[in-house]
């Protein structure tokens, strides 16, 4: 689409002031939903299945399944986001509140890989790695992140366990930052709806070092929505591999949105709870985190897992916007199930 065109005037574009004194984005658990929840997962277990060898059909929650329907619309049509509170992970071991969880997640969408195991569920969890380092990807450190979005329709953070220190979650709406863009920086945002190619760091089809994408942009409007696609290291990275690093244009115009996605105008802060689990449309919202510290007991170490999902009910994206990895649109990491 030629020229600047659209403004976002639904309820994804909201600012931080519309969620003040509200908690209308959480939705806590009640008592039907944990009974269904526990005959579900006894159901399951009955059977020998565990993720990913089950479906909704198989995790049966009918009164909770019909409430899932309603948050999934939320996410695609409203806000962009909710939280759900209230799973009582200590009353469980860790392959139970894995069980739970992915059934959960299946009435929302479909998993995909995460990376080049075959993880359709992965431990959000300081490693020990070195987010500086180029190839490393940020799940496995406890950096503080860039304000991006992840590649799939939705991500989902379920919390096990809280750091000692730090880790607070800070979101955005991105259809807000398109309109400040709109409005203030017309020359940013046309360079953005250019985009950028993103670094796949050796987990694209050939598993070369240097494989990168064809530019993405950061803003695309389609199909009457418009979607975000942000990762200012992974698009940092692609272009100095391809040997054509970011001009001072370019990096000035990913600065301003990520200033915009801290900015506490736009910016709603929320620190997890154990038992929490976030959902959050990657087209529709913008995620970052503080850097993290964590005790020294081992078992008390900050533990989160992750979800990559595709909603059943979708949106339409624009050609080639979806397809983060170079193995077709919404493919999630191309790898090989272990």
């Amino acid at each position: 689409m030629d020229g600047i065109t659209t403004i976002v005037r639904d309820r994804s574009a909201w600012l931080s002031r519309d969620h003040a004194g509200s908690d209308a984005w959480l939705y806590t658990l009640v008592a039907e939903d944990l009974s269904e929840i526990d005959a579900a997962l006894a159901a399951v277990r009955e059977r020998g299945l565990s993720p990913p060898d089950f479906d909704a059909s198989d995790f049966v929650v009918p009164a909770f399944a019909r409430r899932l329907a309603g948050l999934a619309r939320e996410l695609e049509h409203g806000r962009g986001f909710f939280v759900l509170r209230g799973i009582p992970v200590g009353k469980y071991d860790l392959d139970a509140v894995k069980a739970i969880y992915w059934g959960i997640g299946v009435h929302l969408g479909v998993p995909v890989y995460q990376n080049t195991r075959g993880q359709l569920m992965t431990h959000v969890a300081d490693q020990g790695d070195d987010y500086d380092d180029v190839n490393i990807r940020l799940y496995t450190t406890a950096a503080a992140a860039n304000p991006h979005n992840d590649p799939s329709d939705v991500v989902g953070l379920l919390c096990v366990r809280e750091a000692e220190e730090g880790g607070r979650s800070m979101i955005a709406s991105a259809m807000s930052i398109y309109n400040r863009l709109a409005a203030e920086r017309p020359d940013y945002l046309e360079i953005l709806r250019r985009g950028f190619p993103h670094d796949l760091r050796g987990e694209g089809p050939t598993r070369g070092l240097n494989e990168t994408t064809p530019d993405i942009p950061v803003f695309s409007d389609f199909g009457g929505k418009v979607s975000c696609c942000l990762n200012s290291k992974s698009s940092r990275t692609a272009r100095d591999k391809q040997g054509r690093p970011l001009d001072a244009g370019e990096i000035a115009a990913i600065r301003y949105v990520e200033e915009l996605a801290v900015d506490p105008d736009l910016c709603l802060g929320m620190d997890f709870r154990p038992g929490d689990i976030q959902f959050l449309n990657n087209y529709a919202i913008i995620h970052t985190r503080t850097a993290f510290r964590d005790g020294a007991d081992p078992d008390k170490k900050r533990l989160l897992l992750r979800l990559w999902l595709n909603l059943h009910e979708g949106r339409a994206l624009a050609p080639g916007f979806g397809d983060r990895f170079n193995n077709g649109s919404r493919g999630g990491v191309p790898a090989v199930k272990s």
